[in-house]
């Protein structure tokens, strides 16, 4: 078992299979399909829009970007009749996709944790940035038995709302979910959002539990070399969140195995890596519990706590951080990367 693998499981408790590359992989990622899919953007885009995969088309042929339909085709490539041709499949093998599946079970495992430190005798909130549809959240939830634990969500994607309620009806969760459009930068805006959530779920949050921020913080700061809005976000949710509450948050990071050179797809991002995150969220006063790359190295992990009391440090403090090789000379304002989003 690789030693980064082996931390996840054993540390933090991750059951779901998280996925690596052999060194065979490795190779054809690098030296085939990264350049095919960077140098020859237009050539790739023909090839996999022939696909008659989910994930294929809504990347290639309608260029959905970092949607949560994208991230559905995604997670769910291992049911029957959702791995698409072979075209299909290749692309479901690709680093960055395997990253975000990590991501998901990673962030999953961390999200249980943190509901287990929730005391009763009051409504616990759960509030995504970007959750998309809530499924990865509810999938928790539903696991808890606990019917003190809401979802709120904060997401533009205007289907979001209607698939968000599917979600939670399929779960078991009934009414417990929420999705709020529009734009949170401030302290101010979340008070906003809570209120909102209060009433759609007669509740009432005088703060937030946890909050969960994956896939968001690659389109803060997109043309800046500054960190600004990353760090009003992280001031803000640390404002409204409860002293013994946590931070879920992921960022794609450099690595060397893409070229983030143009892909003629939907969307830019803004890459930092495993340090610039940590410090960002140390900044902003937040308590790092863990803060690691997931198993394909390509995502970086942080779960944080507001209070001192509450942090149980799950890596160790001075343990030295993963090598990140940077071969690939990139712009921080216009990084790619294969998927983005949750």
């Amino acid at each position: 078992m690789k030693p980064i693998v082996r931390f996840w499981n054993e540390q933090c408790g991750v059951t779901r299979r998280l996925e690596t590359d052999t060194q065979g992989q490795r190779l054809l990622n690098r030296y085939a399909v990264a350049p095919l899919m960077n140098t020859f953007p237009s050539v790739a885009t023909a090839i996999f829009s022939r696909s008659r995969g989910e994930l294929a088309r809504r990347l290639f042929a309608e260029r959905e970007g970092g949607s949560f339909r994208v991230l559905r085709a995604m997670y769910e490539y291992e049911k029957p009749g959702n791995s698409g041709d072979l075209l299909n499949r290749i692309l479901m093998q690709s680093p960055a996709i395997k990253a975000a599946r990590n991501r998901r079970a990673i962030a999953q495992r961390l999200l249980e944790i943190c509901l287990e430190e929730q005391p009763a005798g009051e409504p616990v909130l759960v509030l995504a940035f970007g959750g998309g549809d809530g499924r990865l959240e509810a999938e928790v939830i539903a696991r808890t038995g606990r019917p003190d634990i809401y979802y709120c969500s904060v997401d533009k994607d205007a289907d979001a709302a209607a698939e968000n309620r599917k979600v939670m009806e399929e779960h078991g969760l009934g009414r417990r979910g929420f999705v709020f459009s529009g734009n949170v930068a401030e302290k101010r805006d979340l008070e906003t959002v809570l209120e909102a959530a209060g009433r759609e779920l007669s509740a009432t949050f005088r703060q937030v539990n946890v909050s969960v921020c994956l896939g968001i913080a690659e389109y803060l700061d997109m043309g800046s070399a500054s960190n600004e809005k990353l760090a009003s976000l992280l001031d803000a949710v640390y404002g409204v969140t409860r002293e013994e509450g946590s931070l879920i948050i992921s960022q794609t990071d450099y690595h060397d195995r893409v070229a983030y050179l143009e892909r003629e797809l939907a969307w830019y991002m803004r890459l930092r890596d495993i340090d610039e995150l940590a410090t960002e969220v140390e900044k902003a006063k937040w308590r790092i519990s863990v803060c690691e790359h997931e198993p394909m190295r390509l995502i970086s992990m942080c779960l944080a706590k507001k209070s001192p009391a509450a942090l149980r440090r799950f890596d160790d403090a001075d343990r030295p951080t993963p090598a990140r090789v940077q071969e690939v000379p990139v712009s921080r304002s216009k990084g790619r990367v294969g998927v983005g989003g949750r």
